[in-house]
């Protein structure tokens, strides 16, 4: 369609829809509910091999994290080491075309030391050498990566139906002139300030509060989306064990957030159907490149409490609370845009057009965000000496989330996470181990429910599908795991209401868990 009949329609619509949605806040505050609660326990590699199902079993140095009544079946000093390799493969699919992109991410998932302070000789000076109805107590530090961010992206088509300008133009009007055109930055229109100084928006004179653009060509979009950073988790946990019965813990925890996206938008090649149905250069505008970068960095504060029995000395059963975690956190936004114009001559400014870079003001923000409570409960069976058979079941009331902040209206985002995510979700695990002397085998499946109350078009369940193996001596174990998980995700080009471009990923990550646990001789 001609620019100037698109202009019609968007000022129509306009009017009757609200100004703000997409240029008040175009990273949405809700959506840290998907981003900073929804994930997978970290953990050894033993503990990742049987699919994070340890709730119950105690005994390894994960519990710290997870439910600190396992480490009350510690009898030694333990020191832990974990090392991550992973390589991670994307697809994406945009109008019609397909890419690919990939990337692999090394880092230590885990570094863990267990004490025991207690022991059952030393309650009582009484003489005797063993006090077997006295607790011991056990104290653990652990600092685990929980989530990682690291993904690299990339999509790229020819759009026959709008180009970024479009969705400048459709924010654009309503807005005065004397905004767009203001030197000074002015919040929530800081890239329409930016569109209008590099001429891909113009006001029309008639109509006050009204642009037009002057390049009508449908151009190749191709962009690069980099996401870097994680969640890690530093826990402080102590254990007890009552007898070989009861094993009571509790732990505290603190989260710190580092999340970090980049994304490299550009389009190239407008080019216009002329009277013989053949697609020409326009040979107006050479490229648009648009550089966001966005960042949210803080920390967050949590307890636990947790308690494994044994009706049985085969059976374990455990229960585990965590509190909601409430972080924090800062954002920062800012954006790059550069235009590369054909020497194009602009009558109305009596300039010539070429190349031009310029940015906007640095966004900061400051807002609390709390992340929704988790109530676990596990089992675990044993089979004599021979393996066991484990599983976890989590239950989340997502939609118990909150954001507060001084820094922008909060209300909305709260309304959308009660209407957007479930009041009770449910995630499993389940793995098993068997014992072969002193190796181990090991496999797993773990399942993380979609929040969302209401299809998006895109299923975010996922699940991981592991397998290890183990190697225990006197003095130290070594574990391998290998997990795989396949997930898919959407993503806009920019917000338009009209044939919006969206480009969709599969995702496919493969990772290598390795894990050193060293014995330290103890009574």
């Amino acid at each position: 369609l001609n620019k100037y009949i698109k202009f019609s329609i968007t000022l129509i619509l306009s009017l009757l829809v609200n100004d703000n949605v997409f240029s008040q806040q175009p990273y949405g505050y809700y959506k840290d509910v998907l981003k900073f609660s929804h994930y997978f326990n970290g953990g050894s590699a033993r503990v990742q091999a049987i699919g994070g199902a340890s709730y119950s079993l105690g005994g390894d140095i994960s519990s710290i994290s997870l439910n600190p009544a396992g480490i009350g079946f510690f009898n030694k000093k333990i020191f832990s080491l974990s090392y991550n390799s992973k390589n991670i493969k994307n697809n994406s699919f945009f109008i019609g075309e397909s890419s690919s992109s990939q990337s692999s991410l090394k880092d230590i998932d885990n570094i863990s030391i267990l004490l025991p302070v207690k022991n059952r000789s030393s309650y009582f000076n009484t003489g005797l050498s063993e006090c077997p109805e006295c607790p011991k107590l056990n104290i653990g530090l652990s600092f685990t990566r929980i989530k990682d961010f690291g993904n690299d992206r990339y999509y790229r088509g020819y759009n026959d139906n709008n180009s970024i300008i479009d969705y400048f133009l459709y924010d654009a009007q309503g807005v005065p002139l004397s905004q767009i055109s203001n030197s000074e930055p002015i919040s929530g229109i800081g890239l329409l300030q930016e569109a209008y100084d590099h001429y891909l928006i113009n006001p029309d004179l008639d109509l006050p509060g009204s642009y037009f653009s002057f390049v009508g060509g449908f151009p190749l979009q191709e962009e690069r989306i980099i996401n870097e950073g994680g969640i890690n988790k530093f826990s402080l946990s102590a254990g007890t064990n009552i007898k070989d019965k009861i094993f009571l813990g509790i732990g505290t925890h603190i989260y710190f957030i580092n999340y970090e996206q980049t994304r490299m938008f550009a389009e190239s090649q407008y080019e216009i159907l002329n009277e013989n149905g053949v697609w020409e250069s326009e040979g107006i505008l050479d490229f648009i490149k648009l550089n966001d970068f966005f960042k949210i960095k803080g920390n967050g504060f949590s307890t636990s409490i947790g308690i494994i029995f044994k009706p049985i000395n085969e059976l374990n059963i455990g229960i585990n609370f965590e509190t909601k975690t409430k972080y924090l956190l800062k954002e920062e936004l800012e954006s790059e845009l550069e235009t590369n114009y054909f020497n194009y001559y602009f009558q109305p400014e009596d300039t010539t057009l070429g190349n031009s870079i310029s940015g906007t003001a640095l966004s900061v923000a400051q807002y609390n965000f709390t992340s929704p409570s988790k109530f676990t409960i596990a089992s675990s069976y044993f089979i004599n000496k021979y393996g066991f058979i484990s599983a976890d079941i989590d239950f989340i009331n997502y939609s118990g989330a909150r954001i507060q902040s001084y820094d922008f209206n909060h209300y909305n985002d709260n309304q959308e996470i009660v209407n957007l995510y479930k009041s009770l979700a449910i995630n499993y695990r389940f793995g098993i181990e068997a014992r072969l002397k002193k190796f181990y085998l090991r496999a797993g499946y773990n399942y993380l429910t979609d929040p969302n109350r209401i299809s998006d078009n895109i299923n975010n369940d996922k699940i991981k599908k592991s397998i290890g193996l183990g190697y225990l001596s006197k003095g130290i174990n070594l574990d391998i795991a290998y997990t795989s998980l396949k997930t898919d995700s959407r993503l806009s080009s920019y917000p338009y209401p009209f044939n919006q471009p969206f480009a969709n990923f599969s995702t496919k990550v493969r990772s290598v868990i390795m894990t050193l646990g060293i014995r330290i001789n103890n009574r």
